[in-house]
């Protein structure tokens, strides 16, 4: 019997199996994948890179580790991030305790002996005192149920699921369903070598530019030297990014200048726009229509037909409801006489032919199709597990209204099982928000190491306490109504739920440590 099973091999798994031989616990890590990288191991679709800076995301418990992995742009792109991942594995000696190509299907906690028995696809049983859930917030791809796929003549794929093999699309039909963030980022790449590109939009969403640049060599002696400042900088803000807000309003400051620093922002990389800007941008209605309106006017700047432009202007949410994606020449792909954008609103999907995608207008000829439609996004690969914990009660239906869970770390009934990177948690630049948690389960397992303790989960008060305060870090903003995978409400049927937390890091940070400190307050062990 392992002392862990850590299910999930992503960045957040990683760190965790790392924290835990640290502490000389006995760990398996299973990983549905044949490697090793979670998010950055199966989204490998042309286009895929960060949003985040490269040097921001990375781990940080080894300087040295910092110090020798030279990023090349500022926002790495996926086979980058891929062997940053691997040479972390390899370099600390993790790889002898991961098992990849071990998916697990069921979970179930035996009370009497305190441990978890873990079932995978292959019908391997194994037994841990502990679970932990690193399984990702964006990890079960979501497939809308389309009439007539079966029957397609052409190759299809999921941006999500995209194959290691190269994936032909030059002088091909291709279409892309989907303009969220990861369509964003594949459609340029489309445009430039297909013969036609059909790209089908549920929602527009307010894009903002990428603007990537490489990171010359005297670039990494400054962030050699800004180790402890970026680490500092990260934990001080609330998405975890080297980004801070202004302490100005933008009604406080004249039309111009306000102007002026929408556009600075504009031209800075990265998601400074919605993280460097005036601090009400997502609190006060007309300092998020100001930037709204600014946006839109670069929209219309950009697009040359103005009937596109208006169909590329969200008109569901403002700027800040959502998290923005973003582009690099999105804008101008539909400049392009090859390329036809088709809004579902007012011409939906209603089947896939045999050579084709037919909707209410007509059918478009396709010979490659993409399916850039998301996930069912934070518990959806969480709940796919069958996981059954005290009296044999199913996670899956405790969280049927959302989740439910204290501080993001456990849910009440199922002892000795954490979440990392789960619900009601983490936001922003995910690995800053998630190693505070891997830190936590590390620390509370020592603890119970100490104290003879078996087993620990959290009060049912605390819990609903905890879901209180969780939906009280949304009222009043911009997120409050937004129709988002935060939200869960592109999944058909799924119960609407602020999934994710928007206190920021720091406060989620406070919250954490001030539990240990009232000697793991809401929590109960035996």
């Amino acid at each position: 019997m392992y002392d862990v099973i850590v299910v999930g091999a992503g960045i957040s798994g990683i760190y965790q199996l790392y924290r835990l031989r640290e502490a000389g616990l006995s760990v398996c890590l299973c990983e549905a994948g044949s490697g090793v990288g979670g998010t950055w191991y199966w989204n490998r679709y042309p286009g895929a890179r960060f949003d985040s800076e490269s040097y921001s995301y990375g781990y940080f418990f080894s300087r040295e580790l910092f110090e020798e992995w030279r990023w090349s742009e500022e926002f790495a792109a996926q086979p980058e991030t891929e062997r940053y991942l691997n040479h972390v594995v390899d370099r600390f000696d993790l790889r002898r305790d991961i098992h990849l190509a071990t998916r697990i299907t069921g979970a179930a906690y035996d009370e009497a002996d305190a441990a978890w028995l873990v079932t995978t696809a292959n019908g391997e049983q194994l037994r841990a005192r502990f679970l932990v859930s690193a399984v990702g917030l964006l990890s079960e791809p979501y497939l809308p149920a389309i009439p007539g796929l079966a029957d397609f003549a052409g190759e299809w794929h999921h941006t999500a699921r995209w194959p290691h093999e190269a994936v032909e699309l030059s002088g091909r039909r291709v279409a892309v369903i989907g303009t969220g963030s990861s369509g964003v980022q594949l459609i340029p790449h489309a445009a430039r070598v297909a013969a036609e590109l059909v790209v089908f939009q549920r929602t527009a969403n307010w894009c903002t530019p990428l603007n990537n640049r490489p990171l010359p060599a005297s670039r990494h002696q400054e962030l050699r030297r800004s180790f402890h400042d970026i680490y500092r900088a990260c934990h001080a803000s609330p998405g975890g990014f080297v980004h801070r807000p202004l302490p100005l309003s933008a009604l406080e400051v004249d039309p111009g200048e306000r102007l002026a620093h929408f556009q600075h922002l504009y031209d800075s990389p990265g998601l400074t726009m919605l993280l460097a800007n005036f601090r009400d941008i997502t609190t006060d209605q007309n300092a998020n229509a100001a930037v709204t309106a600014f946006l839109r006017g670069k929209i219309r700047d950009r697009v040359t037909d103005p009937a596109v432009a208006e169909l590329l202007i969200p008109d569901d949410h403002t700027f800040g409801m959502k998290r923005p994606p973003l582009e690099d020449g999105y804008y101008e792909v539909f400049n392009q006489a090859h390329v036809t954008l088709v809004p579902l609103a007012r011409e939906p999907i209603q089947a896939f032919t045999r050579h084709g995608i037919a909707t209410t207008n007509r059918t478009y000829p396709v010979d490659v199709a993409v399916f850039a439609t998301g996930f069912d996004a934070v518990t959806g690969a969480i709940t796919r597990i069958d996981i059954r914990g005290r009296g044999g009660a199913r996670l899956a239906h405790h969280w049927a209204a959302g989740p439910r869970t204290h501080l993001g770390l456990q849910s009440a009934g199922f002892p000795n099982l954490f979440f990392v990177g789960g619900p009601q948690s983490t936001t922003g630049n995910i690995p800053r928000a998630t190693e505070i948690q891997v830190d936590w389960v590390t620390a509370c397992l020592r603890h119970m190491a100490e104290h003879g303790r078996r087993w620990v989960e959290p009060t049912a008060a605390a819990e609903a306490a905890w879901l209180s305060h969780v939906s009280s870090t949304v009222r009043g903003t911009a997120l409050e109504h937004a129709t988002s995978w935060a939200f869960g409400s592109n999944i058909p049927g799924k119960a609407r739920a602020y999934q994710l937390y928007a206190g920021g890091i720091p406060a989620y940070r406070a919250h954490c440590e001030a539990a240990v400190e009232r000697g793991y307050e809401g929590f109960t062990f035996g």
